[in-house]
């Protein structure tokens, strides 16, 4: 067609600007490098990796056996219970370390973090089997020499794999073959605003080959840098001269669904992802993913955290582990109670009402470091250094938070956690505003048990919070642990926990 051919013509001549005048950083990876490309798709390497996982599991057991039950040892017992021993080890290997997210892509790239994670997971199956195998009683069918043999092979291959898989990824990612060509369709705000983030990623990841517009006043003829390049129907030709992996439609909020529907009819025509940019929602609020009520799908804001297994975690995390805890500490617990009776008149114990789980209000349980006519049940008095209500037991328990002991008993409970953000009492103020006026967020902080210790304590915003860039600065990290909670982030969180107070700072 003749329309066609000017259209093609059109292309070549633009092309051939494209190369003259992108800046070298972003050229590598522009249309002329997406020509008859197509990227190694992580879900194959996903997949591929998830076998070869559960296979060196078994393989190990069975190499093992031959090496030590038939080889060394000479003996002829038969191989069914231990390849049942194995395939089940496997599927609980392979499982762990789907739950930790370790066949998420970029985690595959890290070779270090696959070693030591890998090395937990495995320890963690190989306790689970041999637990299953001493209350089942049947620890004696198997050869502890065997056992040690194919835990130790099974992690020799499994960091063979990874540093094979670590090597590859490398070399795929200096060849350009992980790149994802990618075109944008819009030309406004919005399309601005998602080329910058993208522009942000690594070249190896991604290649913005161009923009199109669907409308006919197109506006700029580039986009932080990205040619506008034409139409939709020269979008259409384009697809046929270089490979495109992915489409991304960015548009207004004030676009009509008819215009999209038209928009997504004639672009479904090209073998690509097509999606649609959220981007002029993220700045009203996070957008967490797609998910569906039987057919209806309904934008992801919001996760309650901790649920489904990482709830039933935590729950035996404080149960087991505070339940532990108290037992231990309950003879320094009754040394401090007889010191503080000595010390000065009133309860040994001090409650106060602050905010729990859900803003909800819980009772929490201290030793009582002030004299009893000057505590402050309310909370509004922030104590200071120096402060003359404390007795002299008083300093002592806060220095090293002796003091916060009894709040075992709130874990134990089921009120509080051993790890969360810490729980303050209802008027608590920073600076001269209520903590929950002064600061945005500040009520996200309760969609969790308030802790004993936290990430915050943790990190310098232990004690006395006089100012809003504190008590900012505290929620802050109370938001990136509710966000980022794992076990392994309360075990840390409990062992920096005991530096800190060793080192008494911000402590009175």
């Amino acid at each position: 067609m003749p329309e066609e051919l000017i259209i093609r013509r059109r292309f070549a001549a633009m092309m051939r600007h494209t190369t003259e005048h992108v800046t070298p950083v972003r050229q590598p990876n522009t249309a002329a490098a997406g020509r008859n490309m197509r990227s190694i798709s992580p879900e194959i390497v996903i997949g591929v990796t998830k076998l070869i996982d559960f296979c060196i599991v078994p393989l190990a057991a069975y190499g093992a056996f031959a090496f030590y039950i038939v080889g060394y040892l000479g003996n002829k017992d038969p191989y069914d219970s231990y390849a049942l021993a194995s395939l089940i080890a496997a599927a609980v290997f392979v499982t762990g370390l789907n739950r930790i997210q370790a066949y998420d892509f970029r985690r595959l790239s890290s070779l270090r973090w696959q070693a030591t994670r890998g090395l937990l997971v495995w320890a963690a199956a190989a306790s689970l089997l041999l637990g299953v195998a001493f209350f089942t009683k049947i620890s004696s069918d198997y050869s502890r020499g065997w056992a040690i043999a194919w835990w130790g092979s099974t992690y020799g291959l499994f960091l063979l794999d990874r540093t094979m898989l670590w090597y590859t990824i490398r070399r795929w990612a200096r060849s350009g073959s992980l790149v994802r060509n990618i075109v944008i369709v819009g030309n406004g705000e919005a399309a601005r605003r998602l080329i910058a983030k993208l522009l942000l990623l690594p070249p190896t990841q991604i290649a913005i080959l161009g923009v199109f517009d669907h409308r006919e006043d197109r506006g700029p003829s580039n986009v932080e840098g990205i040619t506008l390049m034409g139409g939709i129907d020269d979008l259409l030709i384009y697809s046929r001269e270089v490979s495109i992996d992915e489409v991304i439609v960015a548009l207004p909020l004030t676009t009509t669904e008819e215009a999209i529907k038209s928009l997504f009819s004639r672009l479904g025509q090209m073998p690509v992802d097509l999606r649609l940019s959220m981007e002029p929602l993220t700045d009203a609020f996070p957008i967490r993913g797609i998910s569906f009520h039987g057919e209806t799908p309904v934008i992801e804001v919001v996760d309650r955290p901790l649920r489904h297994w990482n709830a039933l975690t935590k729950w035996i995390e404080d149960k087991v582990l505070g339940s532990i805890l108290l037992i231990l500490s309950a003879p320094i617990m009754a040394v401090i109670a007889l010191l503080i009776k000595l010390d000065s008149r009133g309860p040994v114990f001090f409650t106060q009402d602050r905010f729990g789980f859900n803003s909800q209000v819980i009772r929490v349980l201290k030793f009582r470091t002030m004299h009893v006519n000057q505590s402050d049940v309310s909370g509004a008095t922030r104590t200071v250094r120096n402060d003359p209500r404390l007795t002299r037991i008083g300093r002592v328990l806060r220095s090293f938070s002796l003091d916060e002991l009894p709040q075992l008993m709130n874990v134990v409970a089921g009120q509080m956690s051993l790890v969360g953000p810490r729980p303050h009492a209802i008027t608590m103020r920073a600076g001269s505003q209520l903590y929950h006026e002064a600061v945005h967020q500040y009520l996200d902080r309760h969609r969790v048990k308030p802790g004993i210790t936290g990430w915050s304590q943790v990190n310098g915003l232990r004690g006395e919070i006089d100012t809003i860039e504190k008590a900012q600065a505290r929620v802050r990290y109370d938001l990136q642990y509710i966000e980022n909670w794992s076990i392994w982030l309360d075990l840390k969180i409990l062992l920096m926990s005991f530096r800190v107070i060793v080192s008494r700072e911000n402590a009175y």
